[in-house]
């Protein structure tokens, strides 16, 4: 898990299972849930910006999916972080020496 992810707690357990915390002031919710049928863990992830709506991360039915609960939870997380923060990409603009 992320160690920039902050309060990071698990909100639900059961049938749904949810797993919150908190990453530059967004909170990150990561759904998840057993699916028989594939013998697979999919899960959601869903943004809330502080004062904000709560909006998903990308489009149900979702197409992610983990072989274990936690699994789900980390990839989510890893999600959610990397389109909050993307990594920089293209040219570098000078040369460090």
């Amino acid at each position: 898990m992320n160690p920039q992810i902050e309060k990071v707690v698990q909100t639900e357990t059961g049938v749904r299972n949810v797993l919150e915390g908190t990453f530059k002031g967004i909170k990150i919710e990561v759904v998840t849930g057993y699916d028989i049928t594939h013998d697979r863990w999919p899960f959601h992830v869903f943004l809330t910006p502080a004062g904000g709506q709560r909006a998903r991360l990308f489009d149900a039915p979702t197409q992610y999916r983990a072989n274990s609960m936690q699994g789900a939870f980390e990839q989510g997380m890893q999600l959610a972080v990397h389109h909050l923060e993307p990594p920089e990409v293209g040219f570098q603009r000078e040369v460090k020496r």
